[in-house]
């Protein structure tokens, strides 16, 4: 099967601006409570403090990597590559057992400013079992650093209800639109999230409707990516139809699933896209160089990367995602 790369700009890329959804007026009800993800202070991360490492390693460094058991300390900082279109982060940052790997050790300590010590770019994911709502995405626009950007899981109700009615599913996307308003009108939102689930196969009617429920979307301005699970999706045809509907295919690599959808560099839009997954796997270095020189590809094809990083157990998503940043810089060379 021959590599995929848009020929040009998708539709999405050519709409107007989405209009603004309407701010909740005063008087009405409080805000529903915020979810652990996107509870976070209003200040801007602190600087490190002194002593902290954040120094880019040298080229003949080591890359960092976990710290010894009983003797935490705090990753080197790798510079902000999101102006040259790389965006790497992890899908989700709220786990209990990245404190003492990850996080400082201890509990009650807020993690989203020392999350953005370190990436730019973060995937939502609670919004896959609650619906989202505009407050909290206007709470975490106000508590984010500049630069900071964001892709959103769409919830399952779109991806995991097997009826495939458009008619409804457009409703809940275009509900999800005026969710994330905030983060589009500040210039943060990088695309939904269309997870399917790893049992679902080939099915033609599914391939209409997914296409159908993300135009709801893409007919705003906004961008949506499909990530497929399955092997049997990895058909010319699915890419072409993905293609031609300004639909991005969303990249995945599952070392834990026996029949996923395989690693490629593919981008059937101008933005791309590609999740590493596997709860308990730690990519080894040599695992994510190869990786890197894939993200360094899909970059030269479309402009904009994002990597995500979905390994949760025991900080591997973090850890790895730091890796990786370092690992773009070498791979890229001097002057970036």
């Amino acid at each position: 099967m021959q590599d995929w790369t848009p020929a040009e700009r998708h539709p999405s890329s050519s709409a107007p601006d989405p209009k603004p959804a309407p701010r909740p007026a005063s008087g009405q009800p409080p805000a529903p409570k915020v979810p652990h993800e996107l509870r976070v202070p209003r200040l801007l991360p602190p600087p490190p403090p002194a002593g902290f490492p954040g120094n880019l390693l040298p080229a003949s460094g080591p890359v960092p990597g976990p710290s010894a058991a009983g003797a935490w300390r705090p990753l080197d900082i790798p510079p902000d590559i999101s102006r040259l279109g790389l965006h790497v982060g992890t899908s989700g940052y709220q786990f209990d057992d990245w404190a003492g790997r990850f996080y400082p050790p201890g509990p009650g300590r807020e993690r989203y400013p020392f999350y953005q010590l370190y990436f730019s770019f973060l995937e939502i994911s609670h919004t896959f079992n609650q619906e989202p709502m505009i407050q909290q995405f206007a709470e975490l626009e106000r508590r984010s650093k500049p630069g900071m950007m964001f892709s959103v899981k769409v919830h399952r109700d779109i991806s995991h209800k097997g009826t495939w009615d458009a008619r409804a599913s457009r409703s809940l996307m275009r509900k999800h639109a005026e969710a994330v308003a905030p983060l589009v009108e500040a210039g943060r939102f990088y695309s939904f999230l269309i997870q399917l689930d790893e049992a679902l196969e080939r099915d033609r009617k599914a391939l209409d409707y997914l296409l159908e429920t993300a135009s709801a979307a893409i007919s705003e301005g906004l961008d949506v990516h499909v990530e497929f699970r399955n092997r049997t999706w990895h058909q010319e045809a699915v890419l072409q139809s993905l293609k031609d509907a300004g639909v991005g295919i969303c990249n995945t690599d599952r070392p834990d699933l026996p029949d996923a959808f395989p690693l490629k560099t593919y981008a059937t839009t101008d933005k791309a896209y590609v999740r590493y997954g596997g709860r308990d796997h730690r990519y080894s270095l040599a695992e994510l160089e190869e990786r890197v020189r894939g993200q360094i590809l899909l970059l030269k094809k479309t402009g904009s990367v994002a990597s995500v990083f979905s390994n949760h157990g025991g900080a591997n998503a973090a850890l790895n995602a730091v890796q990786d940043i370092h690992l773009l810089l070498r791979n890229l060379g001097p002057g970036r």
